[in-house]
C-alpha cells in the first residue's frame, strides 16, 4: 500500500509504503531487511520491520505417505486430467505448528474452474467466487478422501 500527499497536484512532503512480504519458511528476515536497506540506499528512507514474527520453521510434508496417495488417487478420480502437484502457498495456515512437530499436513481446496480461472477469479480476487457445481465436486472430493482413508488399515 502506498500513502502520500493530500492532493493529486501537490508533491507530497512524505510518503509511506507498506509491503506484505511473503517470505520463505526458512528465510532470515533480519538479513532480508538489511538487504532492503541496502537496495533503498536513500537518506531519509526508514525501513521498519516487525519486531517479532509468529512464523515457525517447519519441514515440508512428505509426499510418500498413505494420506498423500489417497489425496492423489481421489483427485484423479474427481478431477480427471488434473495433476497433483505439491506447492507452497503464499498464504498462511495453522498447519505449520503441527508440521513443526513432525505431523504431515496437506492443504486442499476446490480447483479453480475453467470459466473463472482465466478471468482471475478465485480466493481473495476482486470477485471471490466458486461456481455451484465446483462446491458439489469439492464435497464429493472430501467424501471420497474420508472413505479412502477410513478403508485403510
Amino acid at each position: 500500500m502506498l500513502k502520500a500527499g493530500f492532493r493529486t497536484n501537490v508533491i507530497p512532503s512524505e510518503a509511506e509504503a507498506t509491503l506484505d512480504v511473503r517470505a520463505l519458511p526458512d528465510e532470515n528476515l533480519p538479513a532480508f531487511v538489511e538487504q532492503l536497506k541496502k537496495i533503498a540506499n536513500e537518506p531519509g528512507v526508514e525501513i521498519v520491520a516487525p519486531e517479532r514474527s509468529h512464523r515457525v520453521a517447519a519441514p515440508p510434508s512428505s509426499i510418500t505417505t498413505e494420506m498423500f496417495r489417497v489425496l492423489e488417487s481421489v483427485q484423479k478420480k474427481v478431477y480427471p486430467g488434473a495433476t497433483t502437484i505439491p506447492t507452497m502457498s503464499t498464504g498462511a495456515s495453522d498447519k505449520v505448528f503441527l508440521q513443526a512437530k513432525g505431523v504431515n499436513c496437506y492443504g486442499i481446496g476446490p480447483l479453480m474452474d475453467e470459466e473463472d480461472g482465466p478471468l482471475g477469479f478465485g480466493a481473495h480476487a476482486d470477485q471471490e467466487r466458486l461456481r455451484e457445481k465446483e462446491v458439489y465436486r469439492f464435497t464429493q472430493f472430501n467424501w471420497e478422501v474420508v472413505l479412502g482413508i477410513a478403508a485403510k488399515k
